[in-house]
């Protein structure tokens, strides 16, 4: 999975303003001017996945235009996701009205498009791009959301894929080919379904992008709450807008349990806990207690059933070294 990066402030003070107006404009194939005198800054990270590439950058105030001779100078037919992340970005299709872009929101750019952007504030940006005719042979009517707006309410594959996306970007160790080739796929359906897929491609794409994305949003949840010891499977399925039907369903094409999931993670965190020194200022049940286990000798007994060692015998490992 090769990894592509950028920062301005990998040069010198004296020479950032051209690395911004020279290099990163010439990575991004636009034309850009800091906004106001805003001191220029741009962070980019990129990764390449068969068939698609995952970009987050952080970048100052900006105006930027994409011009006939930047479409010229392109050697790829792409078409480019923008997501901002955290504040609003705003794009200006020629002789069109402008796009306010907010967190939440997408739009959909074509590489021969011309048009102009407006950035006001600092913001990360998450792009996702893909080569056009990949979406063509599986969306009938693609081209009617070119330069249109996404929001989360309408698209609810728009969250699911740019946080699969981004889960990627934080990922510090690369992905096996095998396992890129897998991600690619899934991000591939879940972005054909976000640009409106035959009625066949949705069915594969809902099967197997989304349902993958919906999984890994359930599993992220999780673990974002699971010291809460009230943790159950109504309450992720009232956050990620799903049912709780569903989500025994995910788990259960992967032949466990929301419960069994939970119960394995806990177990996993107590054993890490219980091995690392940090801790030995803590007993051993408020650590348990800690890890979301209301039953003390429940989690005597499943521990030692996962681990062959009972969680005593863990800790005195650990004083005896």
């Amino acid at each position: 999975m090769p990894l592509i990066k950028f920062s301005t402030q990998d040069f010198s003070p004296r020479e950032r303003v051209n690395a911004f107006q020279e290099v990163y404009a010439s990575v991004a194939n636009i034309d850009v001017e800091p906004y106001q005198q805003h001191p220029p800054f741009a962070e980019m990270v990129g990764k390449l996945l068969p068939n698609v590439g995952v970009y987050e950058t952080i970048i100052s105030p900006h105006s930027s235009w994409r011009t006939r001779a930047h479409v010229a100078a392109e050697n790829s037919d792409n078409l480019a996701l923008v997501v901002p992340i955290d504040n609003t970005a705003i794009v200006i299709p020629k002789n069109k009205e402008p796009l306010h872009c907010l967190p939440g929101e997408a739009v959909l750019i074509p590489s021969d498009s011309i048009h102009q952007a407006l950035n006001t504030q600092t913001m990360s940006i998450a792009v996702i791009v893909l080569p056009t005719k990949l979406v063509a042979t599986r969306n009938a009517d693609y081209n009617k959301r070119l330069m249109k707006k996404f929001s989360s309410k309408d698209t609810p594959e728009l969250p699911l894929l740019v946080g699969y996306t981004r889960m990627l970007m934080q990922m510090k160790d690369d992905l096996s080919p095998e396992l890129a080739a897998l991600a690619a796929t899934q991000i591939h359906d879940l972005f054909v379904l976000l640009c409106g897929a035959k009625q066949e491609e949705a069915a594969i794409a809902k099967d197997r992008g989304l349902r993958a994305a919906r999984l890994r949003a359930v599993k992220q949840d999780i673990v974002a709450h699971i010291t809460d010891s009230e943790l159950s499977i109504n309450q992720v399925a009232l956050r990620q807008g799903i049912s709780p039907q569903y989500i025994r369903a995910l788990f259960h094409s992967e032949e466990t349990t929301f419960a069994d999931y939970v119960t394995g993670l806990r177990l996993d965190q107590a054993y890490r806990f219980l091995c690392n020194p940090l801790h030995l200022d803590k007993s051993i049940s408020t650590l348990a207690l800690d890890m979301g286990f209301n039953n003390i000798s429940w989690f005597n007994r499943i521990f030692k059933q996962r681990f062959g060692l009972t969680p005593t015998e863990v800790r005195n490992s650990l004083i005896n070294r």
